[in-house]
């Protein structure tokens, strides 16, 4: 285990923590009268800390321990990034829960940007130096000017403000632009980076279907775009989304020989890992028929418009896709592996809270769309925000009691 990554994920656990605990705090505040509480700050703090302080320093603590050679990732300018996105994502949190869009969260927020651009340039730099295989730079590459790209969004709310502008389609084209390019672009393209990266350490040859895969899946992601932006009703953004489309659908058949190919036991050293892996890509092949059912305009002006269907996507994404994935890296890694036993029970209580999430939004999400939305569900997405924050809390807890426990076996190990 190389002890810098160790570190960042241990502390991108933590943020975890953070962030369940953020969203509890919105399902209460939905449910309770609690004065002190504003949810659109807490709103602002849950999203701004999840993007940077849980899955965006996990990806790109990816990127520099899984895919670049290790005498590039030992560098001190990678720590310095990624304590520079921990610095920012901190004050996100700690400034927009109290004062919403003021010059400290705005602060935070830029410093974020900035730092990610400087990230993009040495990385960049350093891909074209190191001997890695064509999909994993590619996937990388793709991952990291997604990530820059996004900026664009909040380049159009920042606008907005100083302007004072009332354009709401410019709101909601630069939110929808910046969740696409972050979601769809930066998420999805670092996870399968690292993934790709671990299929070669594992001694596996790329196949050709994945070479496929990877190629329409990067073709998909600029043209998609326009799926989130068919409310302008010009026809040259039906052909672009639906090119989208054909590159999306093209990229999933492609898709599944790999899947399937990595379902094999030999792929995977724990079972817990493999399970967890599985929801995650079952989850993204879910994403991406969900994206392409959009481009049919009644059933994309009622997901776009239905809170918890929009909710629900994001979640898909955010929780069962990327988060899972995450999870099913740090296991892998052995950080939650004593004496060759993986402590599971964290996983499956997280697990169970982000199953039970997605079940509920989407139910919800079709009463709300047939008119027949029942309030209980407010109350049980209340009690799965409780077992998620539970679960992140066990998740930190168990990773940093295992690492005492193993310190503790090896010094016990070179005494003897």
């Amino acid at each position: 285990m190389i002890k810098e990554k160790r570190f960042w994920i241990g502390l991108s656990l933590v943020n975890l923590v953070l962030v369940a605990l953020f969203g509890l705090l919105m399902r209460s505040k939905m449910l309770f009268s609690i004065p002190i509480i504003d949810y659109r700050n807490i709103l602002s703090a849950h999203s701004h800390f999840a993007f940077a302080g849980w899955v965006g320093l996990g990806l790109i603590a990816l990127l520099v321990y899984d895919v670049l050679p290790i005498e590039q990732s030992q560098r001190k300018f990678y720590q310095i990034i990624l304590w520079g996105i921990e610095i920012s994502s901190v004050g996100m949190a700690l400034s927009f829960p109290f004062f919403g869009y003021n010059f400290f969260s705005i602060f935070f927020s830029t410093l974020y940007i900035l730092v990610t651009y400087v990230f993009g340039w040495v990385f960049f730099k350093d891909l074209k130096k190191a001997t890695i295989h064509p999909v994993v730079k590619r996937l990388s590459i793709g991952a990291v000017t997604f990530l820059i790209l996004s900026s664009i969004g909040p380049a159009g709310l920042s606008y907005i403000i100083i302007t004072k502008s009332s354009n709401s389609l410019l709101y909601r084209d630069s939110i929808y632009t910046f969740l696409h390019l972050q979601y769809n672009g930066f998420f999805t393209l670092a996870v399968f980076a690292a993934f790709f990266s671990y299929w070669i350490k594992k001694g596996f040859l790329i196949p050709p279907a994945a070479k496929r895969f990877v190629f329409f899946l990067l073709a998909s992601v600029l043209p998609s775009l326009f799926l989130a932006l068919l409310w302008h009703n010009l026809i040259i953004f039906y052909i672009i989304a639906a090119i989208g489309c054909l590159c999306i659908l093209l990229s999933a058949y492609f898709f599944l020989p790999v899947f399937r190919y990595s379902l094999q036991k030999t792929f995977f050293d724990s079972s817990i890992a493999r399970t967890i892996w599985t929801v995650s890509f079952v989850s993204f092949i879910v994403k991406m028929v969900l994206t392409v059912g959009t481009v049919y305009p009644p059933l994309g002006h009622a997901v776009y418009g239905a809170r918890p269907v929009i909710i629900g996507f994001l979640h898909l994404v955010f929780l069962a896709f990327v988060s899972c994935y995450l999870l099913s890296n740090i296991i892998q890694e052995g950080y939650f592996t004593v004496s060759q036993k993986v402590v599971a029970y964290p996983f499956y209580l997280f697990g169970l809270g982000v199953i039970a999430n997605e079940v509920l939004l989407m139910i919800q999400g079709l009463e709300i769309l047939l008119k027949t939305n029942n309030p209980i569900y407010s109350r049980l997405l209340w009690g799965v925000a409780i077992v998620l924050l539970a679960g992140a809390l066990t998740l930190a807890f168990e990773f940093y009691r295992r690492q005492r426990v193993n310190k503790k076996a090896a010094v016990f190990t070179t005494a003897s």
